[in-house]
């Protein structure tokens, strides 16, 4: 088992539970590390209310400060504003965490926002959204990637050209960009008409495509609504994908930052 869940929720964001109840599920789970990740965006509180970040900060500090047998990571789940590889968070408001993801969201024009009619276009732009991503030095995640399948047209992992994929694997690699493989992949493709299995499958070729190029993965439960360490799907699709437990994250080498106050800018 890969005993880390590094993409969660609070309600902070849109996730059910408060910090301190997170920290007592993951470790009731026997889980060794979690990322606190709360969306960072246009329209959350983290982004737009005042002191909403500083005490997110604080908060997670507050519940690690005594823990020895569990790693809390503080982190945001930014989001991509265009295909330039703009993002919803400032390098400086990044520095105040130790893990970034970045997704494809309502937000992300081009993708997932004014989606383009043609399915060629769509990965197009898909990619080079990612690939553009790769050049933002303080971004650490790819969050789950490819979740393109709730959208008009929808865009399956078998519809995205080879090309595309070794050329994105390999910057993501040279860039030291992970991987996010998130449990609940199938929530992103519920009105694509792809079974689970078949999904399943499409994902895990794609996933062995970045394995063979060097790039890091993790699991995560992505969770909302006390789904802390649910990460069997995840697991699956790696050892489909054949990804050795080394190409994992190993969260005991991530440095923890002491929450600055008043730095929020």
């Amino acid at each position: 088992m890969i005993l880390h869940d590094l993409h969660t929720h609070t309600d902070y964001s849109d996730g059910s539970h408060s910090i301190d109840l997170q920290v007592l599920i993951a470790r009731a789970m026997g889980l060794k590390a979690i990322a606190f990740t709360d969306h960072f965006g246009p329209g959350w509180k983290l982004h737009d209310t005042p002191g909403a970040f500083d005490a997110y900060l604080a908060d997670i500090d507050r519940v690690r400060i005594h823990l020895d047998d569990l790693i809390v990571l503080k982190g945001v789940e930014a989001a991509a504003l265009d295909c330039t590889g703009r993002l919803s968070i400032t390098e400086a408001q990044a520095a105040r965490v130790e893990w970034v993801l970045c997704d494809l969201g309502g937000a992300s024009e081009g993708t997932l926002r004014n989606t383009p009619a043609s399915k060629p276009r769509y990965a197009e732009n898909v990619v080079r959204t990612y690939v553009s991503l790769c050049d933002v030095p303080f971004l650490n995640v790819i969050a789950h990637p490819f979740n393109t399948g709730n959208t008009n047209p929808p865009l399956l992992p078998a519809d995205y050209p080879r090309s595309l994929l070794v050329e994105l694997a390999e910057k993501m690699a040279r860039r030291g960009k992970v991987f996010d493989v998130m449990n609940l992949m199938v929530f992103w493709f519920q009105g694509a008409g792809i079974s689970p299995a078949e999904l399943t499958v499409q994902y895990a070729d794609l996933v062995r495509t970045f394995a063979a190029a060097g790039v890091r993965f993790q699991v995560s439960s992505d969770d909302h609504r006390c789904g802390i360490g649910h990460t069997v799907w995840a697991e699956k699709v790696l050892k489909l994908a054949r990804v050795p437990k080394s190409q994992t994250v190993n969260p005991a080498g991530i440095p923890l930052k002491k929450t600055q106050k008043g730095s929020e800018a």
